[in-house]
């Protein structure tokens, strides 16, 4: 068991009350799972404060509470003089700082790489394990499609897991004996410190639209807590931006000076720049220059979107040194992500699954299905409950003007009013004549399935990889 002397864990630092001179055996945020000897810390949340518990963590057993709050601080070392009490103005640093030192640095032994960006966050994550994969090197994975070294899950959690389970994760993966670890950090991470204090070794931004507004105050919110990866990593790690994005532009602007940043794109500035490519129902070929040489790319992967995944994958590799040749050639080895753009052939129709649960994602997957088309296009999709309303109508929007014939249902309606949802949904649809509502959504797949002849397409968006729903 591993047990790390509670002073010598904060040298001395922030210790609002000494109690009894103990070595922990863990640290916990949870108060129901916490367990005799361990370091409890008191997060505030969105809506529950850890605070609240602290005195329950005291009672089953902790050896020592960091804590925010001055009060509480004072509280427990009256009523538990036996307890170390730590005192910090933020206990989510505190937290990653200590979870970072408690699993002995384990981001220093490895190469993490973070990726984020509101829509191609997992796609450029697998391709890159893939690719480091392909390079013999061991490679562990952190995101949305869950936690794992190679094939091999090893848990399945948030995209981006808290401070403690982070670096406990980083931990195992070193003992497994890991290389690389390619991880999505959401801006709930950056933003709640999850990932604080890691030593990166590369990045990539994606892209920003708009998305998590019911939890950030607006769309510059939400571009600053993206803003804290590229804020954060060391000068040296390269970074690659999409500079075909207006944010993307932006931290290229505000920091090429001052870090490591390339862009990819379009654009004449793009270290990576794209220069044509064509689309077909089973590839794409596209070409780019880079290092004043032309590369002609091969791959697998359906839709524009995807050529931007990749190209922000080949730019990141070559950054950390690996041959652009290499890269070029083991593209047409790169398979497809599950529930991206995942293609099924169904009785001369196509069946398209994606993930696509924000009006930008669902249009550039529409935008690529409409350049494929040979029939009609029939999308299903809903909306997340308790999420941002404001991207409702925006959604039903782009479904109309895109496809023939859209079926709109459920997508996690938590504890909202299915119907509720699908009305607001409603409100950006103008001409309702080819829209079909079916709240129950599998008989609203059943239909649209029933309603596909030869050439058509029918695209399920916004579940993707998840196999449930998450009714209340």
């Amino acid at each position: 068991m591993k047990k790390k002397d509670i002073y010598r864990l904060f040298d001395g630092r922030y210790i609002y009350h000494s109690g009894k001179h103990r070595y922990i055996t863990g640290i916990s945020n949870n108060s129901r799972k916490l367990q005799k000897g361990e370091l409890f810390f008191a997060i505030r949340g969105s809506s529950v404060d850890g605070h609240r518990f602290v005195f329950e963590a005291a009672q089953k057993g902790a050896y020592a509470v960091a804590v925010s709050d001055r009060e509480k601080a004072r509280l427990v070392a009256e009523k538990h003089p036996e307890i170390t009490v730590i005192l910090h103005e933020n206990t989510r640093v505190l937290q990653a700082e200590t979870a970072r030192r408690f699993f002995d640095f384990p981001d220093k032994e490895l190469a993490v790489i973070g990726i984020t960006g509101t829509n191609g966050k997992t796609t450029t994550a697998h391709l890159i394990a893939q690719y480091l994969q392909m390079a013999g090197k061991k490679t562990g994975i952190i995101g949305t499609l869950g936690y794992k070294v190679g094939d091999a899950l090893i848990s399945e959690g948030r995209t981006t897991p808290d401070a403690i389970e982070w670096f406990g994760l980083l931990k195992q993966m070193q003992d497994m004996g890991v290389e690389y670890v390619v991880a999505e950090v959401s801006s709930h991470a950056l933003d709640q410190y999850r990932v604080y204090g890691t030593e990166f070794k590369g990045a990539v931004f994606t892209n920003l639209s708009e998305e998590h507004l019911d939890y950030h105050r607006d769309m510059e919110d939400y571009f600053r807590a993206k803003e804290r990866l590229i804020r954060w990593i060391p000068e040296s790690s390269p970074v690659a931006v999409n500079l075909d994005d207006m944010y993307g532009r932006r931290l290229y602007d505000e920091y090429s000076g001052v870090k490591n940043v390339s862009g990819y794109g379009r654009d004449e500035k793009a270290r990576l720049r794209l220069i044509d490519w064509k689309l077909t129902d089973r590839g794409t070929l596209f070409s780019f220059s880079c290092g004043g040489k032309k590369y002609a790319v091969e791959t697998g992967l359906i839709g524009e979107f995807n050529i931007y995944n990749t190209a922000g994958a080949i730019l990141l590799m070559a950054g950390l040194g690996f041959p652009v040749e290499f890269l070029v050639e083991k593209a047409k080895y790169l398979r497809p992500v599950r529930g991206r753009f995942e293609v099924l052939r169904g009785d001369g129709f196509t069946v398209v699954i994606d993930y696509a649960h924000t009006p930008d994602a669902l249009r550039n997957v529409l935008f690529t299905l409409n350049q494929l088309k040979k029939g009609k296009i029939i999308t299903v999709f809903g909306a997340g409950g308790d999420r941002d309303r404001s991207k409702r109508p925006l959604m039903g929007q782009v479904a109309q003007e895109l496809s023939d014939l859209v079926v709109v249902t459920s997508d996690n309606p938590r504890t909202e009013e299915p119907e509720k949802i699908i009305q607001d949904i409603l409100e950006g649809i103008k001409d309702r004549k080819n829209v079909i509502v079916q709240p129950d959504r599998e008989e609203a797949i059943k239909k649209a399935i029933s309603m596909a002849n030869r050439d058509d397409i029918v695209l399920i968006a916004g579940k993707g990889h998840e196999t449930y729903q998450i009714i209340g």
